[in-house]
């Protein structure tokens, strides 16, 4: 009888939203309203845990049964620490609030079968999603799990890992104040985000 893997998505605050913020509104308060709509998106997924990679103040944000892991930790880190309570691990930045579900359900979907899956981000050049399978295969570098690179453009130089990895699909981050006309009123969630820019034109992206 095959068991279902155990799966963990969290969000790492390392990766704030802070420098996005548009003028007249608190870089700190705009990165923490970032954060828990970025933490809500895991918290809502179907047979996965969530958990956020954050100080002790992101505590708060958390549901009953999610965890608090180390600030700052590595994907790679992360995969070490977690690597006897996990099959899957799927981490996200904390300035990516709007991040569809359905980019992380792709991702957990391929993670059976390749030893990392990664979601690119949308008109940048970092990642919105890295997945691994856990524990992390012998043939992955701790450094090519980076948010901030594009692990993608190597792994896709490399023929010989065509089978090892998945794209997902993209979306974007916010890490300029320009990048919040990306966000979509149309689009369900990133409610704390969405009460901070209430007095901004906003245009989907």
């Amino acid at each position: 009888m095959s068991t279902e893997p155990r799966r963990l998505a969290v969000v790492s605050a390392a990766h704030s939203a802070a420098s996005a913020a548009p003028p007249g509104i608190d870089p700190a308060a705009f990165a923490h309203a970032c954060l828990a709509d970025a933490y809500e998106v895991l918290a809502d997924l179907i047979d996965v845990n969530s958990a956020i990679a954050g100080p002790d103040s992101a505590a708060e944000l958390l549901w009953p049964g999610s965890r608090r892991l180390p600030a700052d930790s590595s994907i790679a880190q992360l995969a070490g620490l977690l690597r006897d309570e996990v099959d899957e691990l799927v981490v996200i930045p904390a300035d990516a609030p709007d991040l569809p579900g359905l980019v992380l359900a792709k991702i957990f979907k391929v993670l059976h079968r390749v030893d990392v899956a990664i979601a690119p981000q949308r008109g940048g050049t970092g990642c919105v999603a890295i997945g691994v399978a856990v524990p992390l295969a012998d043939w992955i570098e701790p450094d090519l799990l980076d948010l901030d690179g594009q692990p993608h453009a190597q792994l896709a130089a490399d023929r010989s890992l065509r089978a090892r990895w998945s794209l997902a699909p993209d979306w974007h981050r916010l890490r300029i104040p320009a990048d919040v006309h990306r966000l979509d009123p149309g689009l369900e969630g990133w409610e704390q985000t969405r009460a901070l820019l209430s007095g901004y034109s906003l245009t989907g992206g």
